[in-house]
């Protein structure tokens, strides 16, 4: 009798070892595991976390409610779905790539620009994808291969002169004379000429050597700031030469006052206020000292107007270019 339950005790060990082995084989089979873990999901720009006992990814997402097409792509962040793995919808979207002239449509799911041109075997070398490799492709994108080359020219490019500015006491200030007139030189260059779909896009000058000496152009620059006058020598600050017209005491005024409210006479300069304002001492070779004191309608810009005291002195003076020394104060 004690030999019977040992027997049936035997096989009731063996009954509960099958029964747990094929509840295992059970629940590996159907993809649950022993423990929760927490999966991170992204997708349709939002992120989300489940707790699942499930390994296979597209049962996590069923989990969480999110469905695929079957363009879709899914990427995981570890080999297997362990805790904290995180899972990566990539939605399929239609895409256009140009590449040497064909234009080809597609819909792709996935990550980078780059992958897209992958997989119309577009290569890595010598080509430039317009946006980059590492964009995130949008739906309705265009994508540009553009091929890449180079070669290298022999070239002759000039060589510019220099231009030396030399002070000069014996000229006056604001006086240039040119002394040597310049003249450009020639480089022999070895370029390196780059291409986008054949196109020019730069040029990088790789060595280059002098074949003709470029020839600089002097010009002696006048630093004098004194003119000599009836009242002796007297510092300037700067020269002009305006065209330059006679009036008398009584053409502005029949009380010959002038704008400023001084009377009118010889030595009373009118000027345009925003080229030379009023008050201003000046100097005109063949008329001698002026002020600049009077205005008038058609004395605009670059233009004087001197008072004669005379219609004679003024007929004869007519209208004439004059250099008109701006006196320091």
């Amino acid at each position: 009798m004690s030999d019977e339950r040992s027997i049936l005790a035997k096989y009731g060990q063996r009954k509960v070892v099958l029964i747990v082995a094929l509840l295992l084989a059970s629940l590996v089979a159907t993809g649950f595991v022993w423990a929760h873990k927490q999966v991170h999901i992204i997708a349709d720009g939002q992120n989300y976390t489940v707790n699942t006992l499930y390994q296979n990814p597209h049962k996590i997402l069923h989990q969480a409610g999110i469905e695929l097409s079957p363009e879709d792509e899914i990427r995981l962040s570890t080999t297997n779905v362990v805790e904290g793995t995180v899972i990566e919808v990539l939605r399929a979207v239609p895409v256009t790539i140009i590449y040497q002239g064909k234009s080809t449509n597609l819909i792709a799911a996935k990550a980078t620009v780059r992958e897209i041109a992958d997989l119309v075997g577009i290569p890595h070398d010598k080509v430039k994808l317009v946006p980059g490799d590492d964009t995130k492709p949008d739906a309705n994108m265009t994508i540009r291969a553009i091929t890449l080359s180079e070669k290298i020219e022999e070239q002759e490019i000039p060589d510019l002169y220099q231009v030396i500015r030399q002070p000069d006491s014996t000229l006056e200030k604001g006086v240039e004379e040119t002394v040597q007139t310049g003249e450009n030189g020639l480089k022999k260059a070895t370029v390196r000429v780059k291409f986008e779909d054949g196109v020019k896009v730069s040029a990088d000058v790789l060595s280059e050597i002098v074949a003709v000496s470029a020839k600089p152009q002097i010009i002696r620059v006048g630093t004098r700031n004194v003119v000599e006058t009836s009242r002796g020598t007297m510092r300037f600050r700067d020269v002009r030469h305006m065209e330059a017209s006679a009036y008398l005491p009584t053409d502005g005024s029949s009380q010959g006052l002038t704008a400023t409210g001084i009377a009118a006479r010889h030595g009373i300069v009118a000027v345009d206020p925003d080229v030379i304002p009023l008050g201003t001492r000046l100097y005109i070779p063949g008329y001698g000292m002026g002020l600049a004191a009077d205005t008038g309608g058609a004395i605009i810009g670059n233009r004087i107007d001197l008072c004669m005291e005379s219609s004679g002195d003024a007929w004869r003076f007519g209208r004439r270019t004059v250099k008109v020394y701006i006196l320091d104060e």
